[in-house]
């Protein structure tokens, strides 16, 4: 069976924005790095497309200080209300979060940048999307994406294969663009955008105890019963609380380092007036 669904498999239950929180932490650096270089500064107003639990909201709310707003575009109405609690804990006072898709809204003035991670993957259309919203800049106006590879494993059948593969296959019949990241270039031209600066990049672990196994082991539950639904994997195939020990046994025998989430980041500026 292949029939592809359009839905987010992974849900919106309290375990999966956990989940999202603690991923995020280890994409922040990466994060960081790359709205640095695409020229995010403080004073800037900054448009976050697919904007979750709010972690690239509050990282975004850092860069541009005081002087500068950050809108965050979500259309998980329980992920808003969730960021909204968050942003108040945390006493964030330039945050906006907007419950609203991409096609329907509207700026009340030009945002100075355009960002998301991991969100046009989930578009049936990414390069439509992005020209949306990136319609809205000013002139000169930044564009920056970090969308990742999910590729296939490699090699002879075992339970982590079967693991890794149930994740990206029940992600692929959801309707994800699981290689978007690799052709994000491509979306950026069709979007009527520059040619992107291009950066690939992954978190790598190499301790024994890896937080990272328990990540990945932590995103197959969240997307278990979708796969169950799709076919993909039976009830009662997976016990949950061993997947992190398969994984970590999986890489020691092969020598690897753990490994989240590859992801390809592209920023650009569009033209002057």
């Amino acid at each position: 069976m292949n029939t592809i669904h359009s839905e987010y498999a992974l849900g919106g239950s309290k375990h999966e924005y956990a989940r999202l929180i603690r991923q995020a932490e280890f994409l922040k650096p990466m994060t960081r790095r790359v709205f640095q270089d695409a020229g995010i500064r403080p004073g800037m107003r900054v448009l976050d497309v697919g904007s979750g639990v709010g972690d690239v909201c509050m990282l975004l709310s850092e860069m541009v200080g005081p002087t500068g707003n950050v809108i965050g575009l979500e259309q998980d109405a329980g992920a808003v209300k969730f960021a909204e609690e968050r942003m108040c804990a945390g006493r964030f006072r330039n945050i906006l979060f907007v419950l609203s898709e991409f096609s329907q809204y509207v700026p009340d003035a030009p945002p100075d940048a355009v960002v998301g991670r991991s969100v046009l993957l989930y578009q049936a259309d990414p390069a439509t999307a992005l020209a949306k919203v990136a319609n809205h800049l000013r002139p000169g106006g930044i564009v920056a994406f970090m969308e990742p590879w999910l590729m296939p494993p490699q090699g002879p059948d075992s339970p982590t294969k079967r693991i890794v593969s149930c994740i990206v296959e029940t992600l692929r019949r959801s309707g994800v663009q699981i290689d978007l990241g690799p052709r994000l270039h491509k979306v950026f031209a069709s979007a009527g955008l520059p040619h992107p600066n291009m950066r690939f990049e992954a978190v790598m672990d190499s301790q024994d105890e890896s937080p990272l196994y328990e990540l990945v082991a932590d995103s197959f539950v969240s997307l278990l019963p979708k796969a169950i639904e799709y076919g993909i994997a039976a009830p009662g195939e997976f016990d949950a609380g061993s997947i992190p020990g398969q994984l970590r046994g999986a890489m020691n025998a092969v020598g690897y380092a753990a490994m989240l989430l590859p992801t390809v980041s592209a920023w650009c500026r569009t033209a002057q007036a």
